[in-house]
């Protein structure tokens, strides 16, 4: 099998400065290749999120190596961190995050200017932006959007500088049963075409079933689901 293009090896996230020394993740392996998808489910508080920053390089681990497309990110400076984040990592949150003052087109390039790869990405936007079913909706401010419409632009920005990782934390909460599934569909497609890893966090059991693979967490612990056939 190929080298995974995401790898936790005895991965832990301790607190000990706080009050009572808090060990929020504990011994956590696991790995991903290009074009799989996996959820990671377990109650509020259990450090669903947690996990999801070790992954997305938003946070270090207390102990343990976390390599994304090769490269141990472990103990990478800051700015290297950054500078891989903004490449190789899209993110896309409960909450859709786009600046009200933008249109959406202008709110999908924004990473463009940071990373300064502008160039063929208002071709590219476009291509996402009628893939998702935003074409009519371009020049619109997120104001005049629905609420799912807002989540695939923003889907469509976390997917411009053409990532090799998707992280999605709860997508879905803000939307209803069927907005949430359609969503989680369209996060699966587009992980196929453009052969990413996905990671959706989710408190939705409809969402999770419908990934390559479901993670439970619980009291720091990550467990695979063994698949059920049918």
């Amino acid at each position: 099998m190929a080298n995974p293009l995401v790898g936790l090896y005895g991965v832990s996230k301790e607190y000990p400065d706080t009050p009572q020394p808090l060990c929020v993740l504990k011994d956590i392996s696991l790995e991903l290749q290009a074009g799989e998808s996996a959820a990671i489910v377990g109650p509020s508080g259990c450090g669903k999120s947690t996990l999801l920053n070790l992954i997305g390089t938003l946070d270090r681990p207390s102990s343990g190596t976390i390599r994304i497309d090769g490269r141990d990110v472990s103990g990478l400076p800051e700015a290297e961190r950054a500078a891989m984040r903004n490449a190789a990592i899209g993110f896309v949150f409960q909450m859709h995050h786009l600046l009200p003052q933008c249109s959406v087109m202008e709110n999908v390039l924004v990473p463009t200017l940071v990373s300064g790869t502008a160039e063929g990405s208002m071709e590219r936007a476009q291509r996402l932006l009628d893939r998702v079913g935003l074409t009519e909706r371009a020049h619109q401010l997120p104001g005049k959007l629905s609420g799912g419409e807002r989540q695939r632009a923003a889907v469509v920005r976390a997917l411009i500088n053409r990532p090799k990782l998707l992280l999605a934390d709860e997508p879905t909460g803000s939307l209803n049963p069927a907005g949430a599934e359609q969503l989680a569909r369209l996060l699966l497609e587009l992980n196929r075409e453009e052969n990413m890893a996905l990671v959706v966090v989710t408190h939705s059991d409809a969402v999770a079933a419908l990934m390559d693979r479901v993670f439970e967490l619980h009291d720091g612990v990550l467990l695979e689901r063994v698949a059920q056939h049918g």
